[in-house]
């Protein structure tokens, strides 16, 4: 049923009526990128949303941070013991005065101009206040968010105006006692997360049935639970639904039968509460942009759990959640492409989805045709940004150092998966980009690896000389230009440095168990960083110094690689061309590559000039044949956010409005090119007479 043309009223009831006979909302609204604008109005600044536990917020001062969509909040529990909620943002240029997942403070100072505010999120003191006539601190508190709590979880809300959460949970208490759901007691366990290339509605909507269970997840969940009709049970209300179903097999255990089984709660629209007789679980769908989303997964044990079989139970929950995650990304893509106008449910076995259709139409009817549409962002969202202190530097090899960065409270680090790089803003003016290379599911400190490079305009000697001694760094990030792809089997390829990206990406070949192997090059064993931990993997690493072994023998390397490898690279630009040469002869691989600086495309033309239009500034220039688009850009006055200024990083990619890209960079990947939705304003041009960009 097709909305175009309709007017709202009536197509908000057609909606409504296809949902109650099986189909799927308007197949738009999980593309459109538009709807996100509108979902963080209409759902995420209106509903309850769990945010943590309440043992977390035991004492004066603790607090957690937490997000509803886009909204960054900050829950602490005050001198008097009631629990406080305000958006995470300082009143004077909105940085976050909270840094970290949770820690305890007693006041919180935002870190860039230091205003200071108490629990109660008044404004206390503000440098400079003195000599600024008519500012009213009064004024100025930090915005209020609504609090409560349930069995153990604390819930925030965005609307003061909202209604209470007990009420907003309905029957949530009584089913939680039914179902024994309670693990107050256990201890954390860790965090997964995964980023989803898909609409947060996908993944929710697959979290919430397991008609798809013995088909994608054999080897899984279905292997372990119960997911037949009859087994699987679901209840379904106003904004929770419930699911219980008997574990069939798990180590370490005789008669399953003993058991009590998997149960969860689910709280409209972002919440999931499990536990069975291993593992408790808070897991949070985030919808981190237009088809995209962050799920994280809190875990936790019971005090004297046997380590091996909850290591085993975390292991099937990774897998089911990785193949989740593949599901819905390839979903997607039919989402995407408009054909189909609604999906047809299968509703006996996924009544799930229609609750959750209906209360989100719901939600959605009057903002979805009436409320004024935000525009598309021109960049992927502006990254994380913080000093951070500078833990240890480590010599790695010859001319390597291996630097460790934490949070001056200790508290945790962004997410970030393998391939990801952060930028070291450096006091000399410098910026710098290193890919991670610790362990993703390490979040209390991040790890990069600098070469010193003989011919350093400041940044790697400054690192090698003088970072040690200041302490500190300004770091941004992280962000993912070289993500592992998903493939059943992987061939890592490194030369130099160009190891730091590979070292986590076999972290997560190896959790999962996938088939790899890494040819590691360098101009000597002396040279080569993480060679000693490599050493741990055993015959699946080939380490190849120059100075002995010659050039790589990529040929016998690939020469046996199963169809549909995935070879993942990084290191000097020789390398990587005669790697490219040898995987065009073979058809079982694909290839992805980082490289250290851009490579200009064959047949690249000399520059020309051409007009410049900033959309949404108004705004035109003409873009000189000596001036790149960002010194253009930065002419006009108009913000924009970069980092390498080489092509490299991807910090300044802007949305492409009108006009074909000349891309110049080492970010983009050819299908991404040959769209032309995108730009690094750094180095590209443009290869006609005018382009428009989303700024």
């Amino acid at each position: 049923m097709i909305l175009a043309q309709a007017n709202p009223t009536s197509a908000g009831s057609v909606v409504s009526e296809s949902i109650e006979n099986g189909w799927q909302m308007p197949a738009r609204l999980y593309a459109d990128p538009d709807s996100h604008a509108v979902e963080q109005n209409a759902i995420f600044k209106k509903a309850w949303i769990c945010v943590g536990r309440e043992s977390l917020l035991a004492k004066t001062g603790d607090y957690i941070t937490a997000q509803l969509g886009d909204v960054p909040v900050l829950v602490v529990r005050d001198a008097e013991g009631r629990l406080r909620g305000h958006v995470n943002a300082c009143r004077h240029r909105l940085h976050p005065v909270a840094q970290g997942e949770h820690g305890c403070k007693q006041l919180f100072q935002c870190s860039y101009h230091g205003w200071t505010y108490n629990h109660e999120g008044s404004l206390r003191a503000a440098p400079g206040v003195e000599r600024c006539p008519g500012f009213d601190k009064e004024e100025l508190g930090l915005v209020p968010v609504r609090v409560d709590t349930f069995r153990g979880f604390v819930f925030a809300n965005a609307d003061m105006d909202a209604e209470d959460l007990q009420a907003y949970l309905g029957n949530a208490g009584e089913l939680m006692e039914k179902l024994d759901i309670d693990f107050a007691g256990w201890n954390h366990a860790g965090t997964f997360t995964y980023d989803i290339d898909a609409d947060w509605k996908l993944f929710a909507e697959n979290s919430l049935e397991c008609y798809h269970c013995p088909l994608v997840h054999a080897e899984t969940f279905a292997a372990h639970v119960g997911t037949q009709p009859g087994d699987y049970v679901t209840q379904e209300f106003a904004n929770v639904l419930s699911q219980s179903a008997p574990i069939t097999h798990a180590p370490g255990v005789a008669d399953a039968a003993t058991l009590k089984g998997f149960r969860l709660i689910y709280v409209w629209p972002s919440t999931f509460i499990s536990v069975d007789d291993f593992v408790g679980i808070i897991a949070r769908i985030i919808p981190t942009g237009p088809q995209r989303t962050r799920f994280t997964v809190d875990t936790f044990v019971q005090p004297h759990a046997d380590t091996r079989s909850v290591e085993e139970w975390l292991d099937v929950y990774d897998r089911t959640f990785q193949e989740d995650k593949r599901v819905v990304a390839a979903q997607q893509a039919g989402y995407r492409s408009g054909v189909v106008a609604q999906g047809r449910l299968m509703v006996h076995r996924e009544a799930s989805i229609q609750m959750f259709q209906r209360r989100t139409w719901q939600a959605l009817q009057g903002d979805v045709f009436a409320a004024p549409y935000k525009p598309a962002s021109s960049r992927r969202g502006e990254p994380w940004e913080s000093e951070l202190d500078v833990a240890s530097i480590e010599a790695g090899a010859e001319g390597v150092a291996v630097v460790t960065l934490t949070l001056p409270d200790g508290g945790d680090l962004p997410p970030w998966q393998p391939g990801a790089h952060v930028d070291l803003l450096l006091p000399n003016g410098l910026e710098r980009q290193y890919s991670l290379c610790g362990d993703p599911h390490d979040t209390g400190r991040w790890r990069i690896g600098v070469l010193r490079d003989p011919r350093s305009r400041g940044g790697s000697a400054f690192v090698h000389e003088q970072l040690a001694s200041l302490g500190k760094v300004k770091v941004r990030g992280p962000r993912n230009h070289f993500p592992l792809p998903d493939a059943a089997c992987y061939r890592f390829v490194a030369g130099g440095i160009g190891i730091t990206p590979i070292l986590p990406m076999i972290r997560q070949a190896e959790r999962q168990g996938r088939d790899w192997r890494l040819l590691y090059g360098g101009r000597s064993v002396g040279s080569m960083a993480f060679v000693d931990e490599l050493a741990a993997y055993g015959d699946r690493i080939v380490v190849a110094p120059q100075d002995t072994h010659g050039l790589l023998d990529l040929d016998s390397f690939l020469r046996d690689a199963p169809d549909g490898t995935a070879v993942c690279a990084c290191g000097p630009e020789p390398l990587l061309q005669a790697l490219a040469t040898v995987c065009d002869t073979v058809p079982a691989v694909s290839l992805h590559i980082e490289r250290f600086a851009p490579v200009p495309p064959s047949g690249q033309t000399a520059n020309t000039e051409f007009d410049l239009e900033l959309r949404q500034s108004g705004r035109t220039v003409r873009v000189r044949k000596d001036q790149t688009v960002l010194d253009a850009i930065r002419g006009l006055g108009v913000p924009v956010l970069t980092s390498c200024e080489n092509g490299v990083c991807g910090t300044c990619e802007t949305t492409v409005l009108e006009g074909i890209p000349d891309h110049r960079d080492a970010v983009l990947g050819a299908q991404e090119r040959n769209n032309g939705n995108t730009m690094m304003v750094c180095v590209s041009r443009c290869k006609g007479a005018r382009l428009v960009l989303d700024l």
